[in-house]
C-alpha cells in the first residue's frame, strides 16, 4: 500500500512540473536568506544611523534564529493543518512585505519589530519545505532538499557579497534602505509565480488517498517485505530519532554561521580592516556553494554519518584561531574553510528530518528541530555582542562560534549512524517490484482507487 501512495504521489507530477517544483523550491531557499544576509554588509551604516549599541547589533543579527528557535516548532503543527504550499505562499508574503516596511519607517523600534514579521515568514516557510519535498518527491528527498539548501546557500553568498557594491553603484553610498527593498522584492515577485505554478493537489494528498488494496505478489517477494518490516520495527525500538541531539548539532552549525555573518563587519572595523570586509563577507558565504553542491551529489548517502560533522567541526575551529592570529590577508582562506564547514553541516541537517520520519511526522520533526536548531543559534551572536561590550575585546565575540565547533566534534561523534534497516527495506521494495513486474504487467499492480 506504501508502494501505491507513493506511485501515485509521483504519477501526480508530471516530468516539466517536477523540474518546475525544484526550480521553485530553490527561489524559495534563495529569498529566505538573501534578505537576512543582505543586513551584515551594511551593518555598521545601520548601526551608525540608528544608534544601535553592539548588544542591540547581536540581537538584530540574532533575531533570525530567535524566530525560528521560538516559533518553529509550534508552526510545524500550523503547516500539518494548513499545508506545505499555503505556508510557503504565506511566508513568501510577510517576508517580502516584513523587508520593505522596515526600510521605509526606519528607526530602532520599527527595524526590529519588521524584522520580527519577515523572521515568522521565514519560520513558515523553511517549516514547509521539508515535509513539502517529502510529498512531491518520496523517492529523491535528499536530492530535492539539498537543492533547496543550495537555494539557500546562492541567496546567503549574493547578498553578502553584492550588497555593498549594489548599493555604491546603484543607489548611492549609505544607502542602506534601498539595499532592503532590493532585496525584497523578490520575494514578492515569487509569490506570484509560487501561486501560479506550485501543484496544488499534493499539500493534502497523503491524507486524502483512499486506502488501497495491495497488488497479488509472489510469495517469496512479501516474505521479504515482511521480513525488512519486521527487521526496520525491531530496530526502530532500538534507536529513534532524537530531535534534541539533532537540534543542539546543528545548532552547532547555524551559530558558526550565523556568528561569523555577524561579527566579521564589525570586528574587522575595530580592528582597521574594513577594507577587506565586502571580499571576506562575499568569501564566506560563496565558499558555500561547492560544499553545498558537492554534498548535494551524496545526499542520500552522507546523511545521518557522523564523520561529515565531526570533520566540519574540527576544520571551523582550526579556521577560526588562525583567523584571530593571523594577519588580515590570510582572512579570505578562513572565511572559505569556515564557510564550506558549516555549509556541509547545514546541507545535510535539512534532509534528516525528511529521510529518518515518517511522511505524517515529517513537519513535526522539522518544526522541532529547527526550533533547537535556532535556539542554540540565537545565543551565538547575542553572548558575543555582550562580552564584546562588557569586556571591551572585539576578539571575544567569536567565543561562542568556538563553543560551536566543539560541539559539532563532540555531538557528530554521539550522533548515531544512520540505520542500515531503511536500506534493506527499500532493497526489499525494489525486489518486490521487479519480482512483481517479470510476472505480471507493470501497469496491473496499480490498483484503480489509487489514480
Amino acid at each position: 500500500m506504501k508502494q501505491v501512495v507513493a506511485d501515485a504521489e509521483i504519477r501526480s507530477i508530471s516530468n516539466w512540473r517536477m523540474i518546475l517544483c525544484c526550480g521553485l523550491l530553490t527561489l524559495v531557499g534563495f529569498n529566505l536568506r538573501s534578505i537576512i544576509l543582505g543586513v551584515p554588509p551594511v551593518l555598521p551604516l545601520v548601526q551608525h544611523d540608528l544608534a544601535l549599541s553592539y548588544f542591540e547589533v547581536g540581537l538584530l543579527t540574532a533575531l533570525p534564529p530567535l524566530t525560528l528557535g521560538a516559533s518553529a516548532w509550534s508552526l510545524g503543527l500550523v503547516v500539518e493543518r494548513l499545508g506545505e504550499r499555503t505556508c510557503v505562499a504565506l511566508g513568501l508574503l510577510l517576508l517580502g512585505i516584513g523587508a520593505i516596511l522596515r526600510a521605509l519607517w526606519p528607526s530602532a523600534v520599527t527595524l526590529f519589530c519588521f524584522t520580527l514579521l519577515l523572521c515568522l515568514g521565514i519560520v513558515l516557510a523553511q517549516t514547509a519545505v521539508p515535509p513539502l519535498a517529502r510529498h512531491w518527491f518520496p523517492r529523491s528527498v535528499g536530492l530535492v532538499t539539498a537543492l533547496f539548501s543550495d537555494g539557500l546557500i546562492i541567496g546567503e553568498a549574493l547578498a553578502a557579497g553584492l550588497t555593498v557594491p549594489l548599493m555604491q553603484r546603484l543607489f548611492g553610498p549609505g544607502n542602506w534602505r534601498a539595499t532592503f527593498i532590493f532585496w525584497g522584492v523578490p520575494a514578492l515577485a515569487l509569490l506570484l509565480g509560487w501561486l501560479a505554478f506550485a501543484p496544488r493537489t499534493s499539500d493534502r494528498q497523503h491524507r486524502e488517498l483512499p486506502p488501497a488494496s495491495p497488488a497479488p505478489q509472489p510469495a517469496i517477494t512479501q516474505q521479504s517485505a515482511q521480513g525488512a518490516e519486521a527487521h526496520l520495527g525491531k530496530a526502530r525500538q532500538g534507536r529513534r530519532v532524537n530531535a534534541w541531539h539533532l537540534g543542539i548539532l546543528l545548532g552547532g552549525g547555524s551559530l558558526i554561521y550565523f556568528g561569523m555573518n555577524a561579527w566579521i563587519a564589525p570586528y574587522n572595523a575595530a580592528i582597521q580592516r574594513a577594507a577587506v570586509t565586502p571580499l571576506v563577507l562575499g568569501v564566506l558565504n560563496t565558499a558555500q556553494l561547492p560544499s553545498s553542491l558537492a554534498v548535494t551529489l551524496f545526499a542520500q548517502q552522507l546523511a545521518g554519518r557522523r564523520w561529515p560533522f565531526i570533520g566540519a567541526g574540527i576544520v571551523c575551529a582550526i579556521s577560526l584561531i588562525g583567523w584571530l592570529l593571523s594577519p588580515a590577508g590570510l582572512e579570505v582562506i578562513w572565511a572559505a574553510l569556515i564557510g564550506a564547514g558549516s555549509a556541509l553541516v547545514f546541507t545535510l541537517g535539512v534532509a534528516l528530518p525528511a529521510l529518518l520520519a515518517s511522511p505524517s511526522e515529517v513537519a513535526r520533526l522539522t518544526g522541532m528541530t529547527l526550533s533547537l536548531t535556532y535556539a542554540v543559534a540565537f545565543i551565538g551572536p547575542l553572548i558575543g555582542g555582550a562580552l564584546w561590550d562588557h569586556f571591551g575585546l572585539p576578539a571575544l565575540a567569536f567565543l561562542p562560534v568556538l563553543i560551536a565547533c566543539l560541539l559539532l566534534i563532540i555531538l557528530g561523534a554521539l550522533l548515531p549512524e544512520r540505520r542500515p534497516d531503511r536500506v534493506a527495506l527499500l532493497a526489499a521494495e525494489q525486489s518486490q517490484i521487479g519480482l512483481a513486474g517479470s510476472g505480471v504487467n507493470q501497469e496491473q499492480p496499480t490498483p484503480p482507487t489509487a489514480s
